[in-house]
């Protein structure tokens, strides 16, 4: 048997200044983008394929932003093959990091934040390259 991650929902107040930071700042490409009830069903996909992001208008009782809770990341973390150049050049369209690229004990660990404040974390198993 084999399972995999399809997709990952992610929580927003504007599905459009979200759909701008996914695909102008992070590089990501719009899979599916048509009407869904009073707003819009939106998958964005990252570079080189892999598991889409599922863009929803969080309900007025959805704690904002999406899924923070008391300043911690939620747990979709992406992986770079070089945490350092993927982190300047995030850095560099905009990206708010709040966490730089740091060492951990497992690896390399940096936290960003999207235009609604939910946080990611970006990771590599490896030291980056110099």
């Amino acid at each position: 048997m084999t399972i995999s991650i399809s997709q990952v929902n992610i929580y927003v107040e504007d599905q459009q200044r979200a759909v701008d930071f996914w695909t102008g700042k992070m590089g990501f490409t719009i899979t599916t983008d048509m009407p869904y009830g009073e707003d819009r069903w939106i998958d964005v996909e990252p570079p080189g394929g892999g598991t889409r992001l599922v863009i929803h208008k969080a309900a007025p009782d959805w704690p904002a932003p999406g899924l923070v809770k008391d300043g911690k990341p939620n747990y979709v973390m992406f992986q770079a093959d070089d945490i350092v150049k993927a982190h300047a050049e995030l850095a560099a369209r905009g990206v708010r990091f709040t966490q730089e690229p740091t060492q951990q004990p497992w690896g390399w660990s940096a936290v960003f934040s999207d235009d609604d404040g939910n946080l990611f974390h970006l990771g590599q198993g490896e030291s980056p390259a110099t």
